[in-house]
């Protein structure tokens, strides 16, 4: 039996916190964050990085506009594969940004 006081994972107060603030889950953040190279692939993700999670929009940042065009156009398959990483429709839309790399 577990009281109050008892030892809890972290996780599962930053959920609690997050979720007060309607943000994502620690496993979206996790997954989306930490897993973008297998989720996206090994091309895109080397001129492509997740930014920021709004609601339900993610931005990401690529490094030319050629690679906005490339992710507005897989949009739908990017947003299933977040969907399947992330095991929920958590990320509906995508903002893509530029930020030349120096």
């Amino acid at each position: 039996m577990t009281t109050e006081r008892d030892p809890r994972p972290l996780s599962d107060a930053l959920n609690r916190l997050m979720g007060s603030m309607r943000a994502p889950s620690v496993d979206v953040l996790d997954a989306v964050f930490n897993r973008w190279g297998d989720i996206v692939g090994p091309d895109v993700a080397m001129h492509t990085r997740p930014s920021a999670i709004d609601g339900d929009l993610l931005v990401i940042v690529v490094d030319d506009p050629t690679w906005a065009s490339e992710v507005r156009w897989l949009e739908a398959e990017l947003l299933a594969r977040l969907a399947e990483a992330v095991g929920s429709d958590r990320i509906q839309r995508l903002s893509v940004r530029v930020e030349r790399r120096e």
